[in-house]
């Protein structure tokens, strides 16, 4: 049986085969790492302010309106930071500022449901 940490990899790798997504990591929400493509030095830094914020962003979402987070884009001059979630787990992936972002919502939002079905195959419904 193949390791989880392959599949997911490879679910990564066709996510930036078919666009330009930078770098990109599938962080647990606690903000431990899961999985990394084109890893920085800072990589466990940055999966624990993405984690961060997403909590920081959930908070405030359900204060203002009640309402559930979806993704939270932070933009630069240069790169583009994308975070999104689905149950126990996140995508994050740095973009130029000026790639199109709607075609990567849509390869953000296909590689998180492949990435939570192997997830869910191996652990079930909680991850560990």
């Amino acid at each position: 049986m193949e390791a989880i940490s392959n599949r997911i990899k490879r679910v990564l790798d066709e996510m930036h085969g078919k666009s330009d997504i930078r770098e990109s990591y599938v962080i647990r929400k606690d903000g431990l790492i899961i999985c990394s493509h084109v890893p920085s030095t800072s990589s466990h830094r940055i999966s624990a302010m993405s984690a961060s914020l997403l909590e920081l962003g959930k908070r405030t979402l359900k204060e203002v309106a009640g309402d559930d987070l979806k993704l939270i884009m932070v933009n630069g001059n240069d790169i583009n930071i994308i975070i999104s979630g689905s149950g126990d787990i996140a995508l994050v992936c740095a973009i130029g500022a000026d790639e199109n972002v709607g075609m990567i919502f849509i390869r953000i939002k296909m590689a998180i449901k492949k990435v939570q079905a192997i997830l869910d195959e191996a652990y079930g419904k909680t991850i560990p």
